[in-house]
């Protein structure tokens, strides 16, 4: 028989059940409530952690990392299965048992809390702690827990057991901005998790409680200590036997310190390829975007024009006695005391000439102390380099390198009534000379002479053919380099020459690919013809000289053998110092100064005195055993021996004689009228003398009368 309830029975089942109703609302609510601002389903299913942008050499070396956390995703088919059982056996042994909250764990942790009256024991699981890591911060307050929780159901309805594994792997902070199992490896023991040792892993897997407290490099003894402690969980969850743990205990820590590459090393051409990513995909692309970037660098050319620049301006420092070194800024800045780094600078860059790729680009001597790169920014006055363009330009205008111009006294009256005299750096005149020692000696005036009778529009226009992007003006001065350019625009404009008249465009890219290994662009050679085989061929020959027998012979001095070419320059004042010039496969061009103009680098720093030294140790670094293959002559190009004063054909009479090229048509076609044959020279002298012989012989015979 069922007793019936009593009034008093009833009310109190009545409350209670009002209170479990509006419990369970308050709670629906409040789950509601805290639900609204979760990730939707939609980014769920859209995870991608933040990875690390690599910049690889042109040897697939990496030269920079850009990241806000250093990371390398590995699949979980890539991670060894004791590396997953270790991290399971000390944070989720339950892991592939329950459905994103242990509740078992929940208990068992609750009970020692209440027992002990302290947090003594946590209880999230692997999910839980990769909903924290996505999306939420580490306090440590109710509501995060709740959401926390929540957002681990989530993630459990969207991914599978395996995949939410391979995310917390990949996820985990290990201390030092590593994120991710692969990243601490390569961090701690430099070397692949694939190659670790399960005393290793076990250090690692022991680090994520507490990155900066356990980190092995600053506290050896806690990390050991943890360590352990990890090794004792694996052989309770049988990754390890009795045996086995008893020898890994006693294993050292085994971390070896990685080398760090220095962000001074290729630091300019790292800096040009980021602001290129930059404007082309943003900043949250190259710092969170796992890019890779294939770049045209050449690593150890690369180290040894940055090793020689500065070992050369320290030796330059030293010689001239400067008021501000770098070592001084350096000692300055020990002390405390903040100072511009004012010392003497230096570009240099090196560009293949038939791809355009660059090879080298060192923008100073460090990227760290200055961020001015004086191959790209750096607009300076070439001085004398300049005057190969009004070379070009006359051989493109039918000029011959054997042609006579006058190296004489002008007075030049400008526009405005004022006078221009140029005269030559040496304060020397040297009268009728041809253009190829008008080049060879770097003589001014007949560059002025000649970019009168030529104009300035065609010479501007030659030097923007070639690859001149700065805005040039047609005055006179133009001859003597007083118009600003860049270092990479002068050194590819050179590189034309070698490359047979092709121009190609510099460039530092091949192709960026994304994490997924998607080539996102893949950047091809730009060529065009600018000039004939026929003319290339001619100004090389010209530019030749000036290294074997004019202003850049300290190159052959200093040892380099292989065939090459180029030219020097220096502007008023001693400020700026260049030398570009090429092989037959490298272009390479170097500027040295002071960033500020107005500052001499002393007298008699020239050219080929501040810049060509480092030209030359670029160009024997890179072609082996100091050899390199001949510029190849085009067809249509001829010989013929010539009078160096008249350029004309040389006579028998000619005193200065030289075998000159010229393109087929345009050679010489009358012989030398400056040594011409005289009435006297015309007589049989041998003759004559013969004919007096005969004649005295004649009266000795004679008889006496």
């Amino acid at each position: 028989m069922v007793r019936k309830l009593r009034r008093g029975e009833k009310l109190a089942l009545q409350l209670l059940l009002v209170v479990v109703v509006l419990a369970a609302g308050f709670m629906t609510a409040m789950l509601m409530y805290l639900s609204r601002d979760l990730p939707s389903m939609a980014r769920l299913e859209m995870i991608e952690p933040s990875l690390k942008t690599r910049i690889l050499a042109a040897d697939s070396s990496v030269i920079r990392e850009y990241y806000k956390q250093d990371r390398i995703l590995l699949k979980i088919g890539e991670i060894p299965p004791e590396v997953q059982k270790t991290f399971l056996s000390i944070e989720d042994r339950r892991f592939y048992n329950h459905f994103g909250i242990d509740f078992y764990r929940i208990a068992s942790a609750a009970l020692k809390d209440i027992r002990h009256w302290e947090i003594r024991e946590g209880a999230s699981t692997i999910t839980m702690q990769l909903a924290t890591d996505l999306f939420f911060t580490k306090e440590q307050t109710w509501t995060r827990k709740i959401k926390e929780a929540l957002l681990a159901l989530r993630i459990e309805r969207t991914y599978s057991k395996d995949e939410i594994l391979e995310m917390y792997l990949n996820q985990i902070y290990f201390g030092g901005g590593g994120y991710g199992i692969e990243a601490a490896s390569m961090r701690f023991f430099d070397k692949s998790v694939r190659e670790l040792e399960l005393h290793q892993i076990a250090l690692l897997a022991g680090l994520q409680k507490n990155p900066s407290g356990y980190n092995p490099f600053h506290h050896p003894e806690r990390a050991l200590k943890r360590r352990n402690i990890c090794l004792t969980m694996m052989r309770d969850f049988e990754v390890i036997d009795e045996a086995r743990f008893d020898s890994l205990r006693t294993k050292p820590l085994d971390v070896v310190p990685r080398e760090r590459g220095d962000v001074d090393f290729a630091g300019y051409f790292t800096e040009h390829i980021r602001q290129i990513l930059s404007r082309k995909y943003g900043d949250q692309a190259i710092y969170r975007g796992g890019l890779t970037v294939y770049t045209t660098l050449d690593p150890y050319l690369q180290e040894v024009a940055e090793d020689s620049m500065e070992t050369f301006l320290t030796r330059l420092e030293t010689k001239q006695k400067y008021e501000l070194t770098r070592g001084a800024y350096l000692d300055t800045l020990e002390a405390g005391y903040e100072i511009a780094p004012d010392y003497i600078q230096s570009g240099a860059v090196a560009i293949d000439p038939h791809t355009g790729h660059i090879k080298v680009m060192v923008g100073g001597r460090s990227f760290r102390e200055k961020k001015f790169n004086n191959v790209l920014q750096a607009r300076r006055q070439p001085g004398s380099a300049f005057k190969t363009f009004i070379y070009i330009a006359a051989l493109d205008n039918g000029y011959s390198p054997s042609d006579v111009l006058l190296d004489t006294p002008i007075v030049i009256e400008m526009p405005n009534g004022e006078v221009y005299k140029p005269r030559n750096f040496s304060k020397k005149f040297h009268g009728a000379v041809s253009l190829r020692y008008a080049l060879d000696k770097s003589i001014n005036i007949p560059a002025v002479k000649l970019l009168q009778k030529l104009g300035g529009p065609a010479v501007i226009g030659m030097a923007h053919d070639l690859g001149i992007r700065s805005r040039l003006m047609p005055y006179l001065s133009l001859a003597l380099g007083a118009q600003e350019v860049t270092l990479i625009e002068l050194t590819s404009a050179f590189s034309v020459m070698a490359a047979e008249g092709i121009r190609a465009e510099p460039m530092a890219i091949l192709k960026i690919v994304d994490r997924n290994g998607n080539v996102l662009e893949e950047f091809r050679e730009e060529r065009e013809d600018v000039l004939t085989p026929q003319i290339a061929y001619m100004v090389t020959d010209m530019l030749r000289t000036v290294i074997n027998e004019g202003t850049g012979r300290t190159a052959r001095a200093l040892g380099l053998r292989i065939p090459c070419a180029g030219k020097t320059g220096t502007t008023d004042n001693y400020a700026d110092g260049w030398f570009i010039g090429y092989s037959a496969d490298l272009a390479v061009g170097v500027w040295t100064g002071f960033s500020h103009r107005v500052i001499s680098m002393g007298d008699g720093m020239v050219g080929a005195r501040v810049a060509l030294p480092l030209w030359t140790w670029m160009m024997i670094a890179a072609h082996p055993g100091n050899r390199g293959r001949d510029f190849d002559r085009p067809d249509g190009i001829t010989e013929a021996m010539v009078c160096v004063e008249s350029g004309l054909t040389a006579t028998p009479y000619c005193r200065n004689v030289r075998r000159e090229i010229f393109i087929e048509g345009f050679e010489p076609k009358r012989q030398c009228d400056l040594h011409k044959v005289s009435a006297y020279d015309l007589l049989d002298k041998d003759k004559d003398f013969r004919e007096l012989d005969r004649e005295a012989s004649e009266e000795r015979e004679i008889p006496d009368r």
